[in-house]
């Protein structure tokens, strides 16, 4: 199966290149003996090449891109640079490598690495002989004749014994290179995860200044009703508030206790976002990380025109698409094992009854070699079994693939079009933040001349601190998109064009 991308559609098309039935690897039933043989005979003359499995081509299986985003927005290309540096910030980037050097769980997948490279040399050994060493000695004694004589024998033993299945198939090779494939799938996986601690870094630190800032605008905002409610306290004591003293004294101080409860609220998250920054550094929670200062502005737009190939590169769409490939290596090997099976044995030793140094004597030298060429003929049903559960495995992991890839296009089509809405959000809050600020100053002006209620002014003063809050959180989710447009396409805005054939350096370590 593959699938293409055509215009913002997702399409998963059949491709006879893999097709689940094994008839190209199952060698015809009946006549074992003399198939096994002409089969033998016909590939040591002809030196043939036996099938080895499909493989999963990007280009095919991501086929149409659209040329650009749908949502696609912002000002005609310019330089671009690391996604760190469009944040302008040396704290953040500090920040960012201290994790990747620190933090727990980027350290257990740089294991998984070591993990999956180990267990390729494992799967690889296969393909070389495998010899073994062996020394032995005993003593034995009988008991002969009607005197029951004893009669004692010592016996050395020294011996090497060689072990070779011929990969005649490719079916070793096939194995081996599953695991390759999950090594690069491993790497892939580290690469994701490293992405996507920097980008919980860099949102975790603009939370913690944002919640320092929305601390400053309740208690600002705090100072200026405590300010209102000594007002009233002194009106009421020459008497000016006798008939409204009681109202107004009541809403002024619920208006305190909600400016503190805030406060309280902004002090909690405040906390929450330190311990968990200190978590993704390898720190101790204390709850003691400094801030990076305040919130920093993004230096560039979304350059126009950005390829939608660029999605290509992104960490764990990579892995993905190594785990089918080793799918379709796995699937190759299992139908593989159906076909006949050549390996050589052999041993060279010496052995002694006398002394044990004898067992070095060349003149006692001892060999046999041999090979043995066996087809399974019934193994209850479980080589094909096998084939079936690599080829449900193989499904489930295109389909897999086909899943993480449409995701990874709706989230940056999503973070594309959120980053216009957010700016327009931005500008609409910060025309509101300005005429609250001045309605504030009038109406303080107007009650401090008896022209307005006190109701009016604390009104006014909760519109101000709500409108500057809002757009304080405006101006933090404007930046943490930014960073989630930059973890869905993997990296920054750079785009390197991939060359449609290899260079000939690369071209020979293929073949190798």
């Amino acid at each position: 199966m593959n699938f293409r991308f055509d215009k913002g559609a997702f399409r998963l098309l059949n491709d006879p290149g893999l097709s689940t039935k094994p008839t190209d690897s199952t060698p015809p039933k009946g006549r074992g003996g003399l198939f096994v043989a002409s089969l033998a005979a016909g590939l040591m003359l002809s030196g043939c090449t036996f099938w080895n499995g499909p493989k999963f081509d990007t280009a095919t299986a991501v086929g149409a891109l659209p040329s650009r985003w749908m949502a696609d927005g912002g000002v005609p290309g310019q330089a671009v640079t690391g996604w760190l540096d469009d944040f302008g910030s040396t704290a953040l980037r500090a920040l960012v490598e201290e994790a990747v050097g620190q933090n727990y769980s980027l350290a257990s997948a740089r294991s998984r690495i070591a993990q999956a490279q180990e267990r390729a040399r494992i799967a690889g050994a296969d393909r070389l002989p495998a010899v073994d060493a062996s020394v032995s000695t005993s003593r034995s004694q009988n008991l002969r004749g009607s005197e029951f004589a004893n009669t004692r024998a010592n016996n050395f033993n020294f011996g090497l014994d060689l072990r070779w299945e011929i990969d005649l198939w490719g079916r070793i090779k096939n194995l081996r290179d599953a695991e390759l494939d999950r090594v690069a799938s491993a790497s892939g996986l580290y690469e994701a995860s490293r992405l996507s601690l920097a980008a919980n870094v860099v949102k975790t630190a603009l939370s913690v200044v944002e919640s320092q800032e929305q601390i400053e605008i309740s208690r600002r905002t705090l100072g200026s009703l405590r300010t209102n409610l000594k007002i009233l306290d002194s009106r009421l004591e020459a008497g000016d508030l006798a008939e409204q003293a009681a109202l107004e004294i009541s809403l002024s101080r619920a208006d305190i206790a909600r400016a503190e409860r805030a406060i309280l609220l902004s002090q909690r998250q405040l906390d929450g976002s330190r311990r968990t920054l200190e978590t993704l550094l390898g720190r101790y929670p204390e709850g003691a990380v400094a801030s990076i200062g305040g919130l920093p502005r993004i230096s560039r737009d979304i350059p126009k025109g950005l390829p939608s190939e660029l999605l290509l590169r992104r960490p764990d769409l990579l892995a993905s698409e190594a785990r089918v490939d080793a799918a379709l290596k796995d699937l190759s090997a299992s139908r593989k094992a159906l076909l006949p099976a050549l390996s050589i044995s052999g041993s060279v030793g010496t052995a002694s009854t006398d002394e044990f140094g004898d067992i070095f004597d060349i003149e006692k030298l001892v060999w046999a070699i041999g090979q043995n060429l066996a087809r399974p003929l019934y193994q209850g049903g479980r080589l094909k079994a096998n084939i079936r559960l690599d080829e449900a495995e193989r499904d489930e992991l295109v389909n897999d693939y086909a899943e993480t890839a449409l995701t990874a296009f709706r989230e940056v089509e999503t973070a594309i079009a959120a980053e216009k809405y957010l700016k327009s959000e931005v500008a609409a809050l910060s025309t509101a933040v300005t005429e609250s600020r001045r309605a504030e100053d009038l109406s303080l002006d107007e009650y401090e001349q008896g022209l307005v209620e006190i109701i009016t002014l604390l009104e006014s003063q909760r519109r101000a601190f709500e409108a500057e809050s809002v757009l304080l959180a405006a101006k933090y989710a404007l930046l943490a998109n930014r960073v989630d447009l930059y973890l869905a396409l993997g990296g920054d805005f750079d785009h390197s064009p991939v060359d449609k054939e290899p260079v000939p350096e690369a071209a020979a370590k293929v073949r190798e």
